[in-house]
């Protein structure tokens, strides 16, 4: 592995990690902020990454160790690193200029915004995106909807306190238990009353046992809150770069309703900026807990 980081040979480097993994190349564009056809074209060889940008957000996004960055990104020469130059071939690291960039990425926004991939349901999300791949190297962690099932029920308690320990803080918005829109919201998916909010009860009590376990000094690192409005998005935004948004339909479970991939591309343009002031907007109304 250090070879191909002196060599910057990111192609070899991801096939090592599938190699020793099973991860996709779809795990391995969001962590990098790849898509998948970029992450192919790298890994067939078509592209070369050069540009240090792009690697920094590789080291980070896979979690590299202090050594391997340094290898990486300073230059170990023993292991023959090469040249900063940019090849002019260099798709991913070419940079063009600031005129022809902007035009680039107004086009982009008014096409796609920044959505990375659309999943027809959250069960085909989760099993093409597990919770894990998500939140292992998260440092902040932002989420509102109904029972935050993602975190609370398909991200191990012990994972979630070394996250914590590790330094990670988490804000977390449920959806009130005992409020009218919990109640509008199991007659909209046809649910015995109570149920719903049994079950979110059951997460946000999970969570309160999670935070009240960690020492003290750190347990404000977990910030809970309920919120009672008319459930119309699940929101989680990761590191303050990805969002996953899902709508909530009607007459429709949760785990049934189209997920969203957004990567933050633009300071101020594209859908993740929208969902961020959504959630700020829902935070700052939210019952502490």
């Amino acid at each position: 592995m250090l070879d191909a980081l002196a060599a910057r040979d990111i192609a070899q480097v991801f096939r090592l990690i599938q190699r020793e993994t099973r991860v996709s190349q779809t795990h391995l564009g969001v962590a990098t902020g790849l898509s998948q056809a970029q992450v192919s074209e790298i890994i067939g060889g078509g592209r070369r990454v050069s540009s240090i940008d792009v690697l920094t957000r590789i080291s980070t996004g896979l979690c590299m160790p202090s050594e391997a960055r340094v290898v990486l990104l300073l230059g170990d020469r023993s292991h023959g690193i090469a040249p900063t130059t940019t090849p002019s071939g260099d798709v991913i690291a070419a940079q063009p200029a600031p005129y022809a960039q902007a035009l680039a990425e107004e086009a982009q926004a008014e096409r796609y915004a920044d959505v990375e991939a659309v999943y027809p349901s959250r069960s085909e999300f989760t099993s093409k995106m597990p919770p894990h791949a998500l939140f292992d190297c998260a440092t902040d962690i932002r989420a509102v909807g109904l029972s935050l099932n993602l975190i609370c029920q398909q991200y191990a308690d012990s994972q979630l306190a070394q996250l914590v320990a590790n330094g990670a803080r988490l804000r977390l918005l449920f959806l009130d238990p005992a409020g009218g829109a919990m109640r509008q919201r199991e007659i909209e998916e046809d649910m015995t009353a109570g149920n719903l909010g049994a079950l979110t009860t059951l997460n946000l009590q999970g969570l309160l046992r999670v935070r009240d376990r960690l020492p003290a000094d750190i347990r404000d690192r977990i910030e809970v809150a309920t919120y009672d409005q008319t459930i119309r998005v699940n929101i989680t935004l990761i590191n303050d770069s990805l969002c996953i948004a899902q709508q909530y339909l009607p007459h429709a479970r949760g785990v049934e309703s189209p997920t969203m991939v957004i990567r933050k591309r633009w300071p101020a343009a594209g859908l993740y900026h929208v969902f961020e002031r959504t959630f700020d907007e829902l935070w700052s109304g939210g019952q502490p807990r």
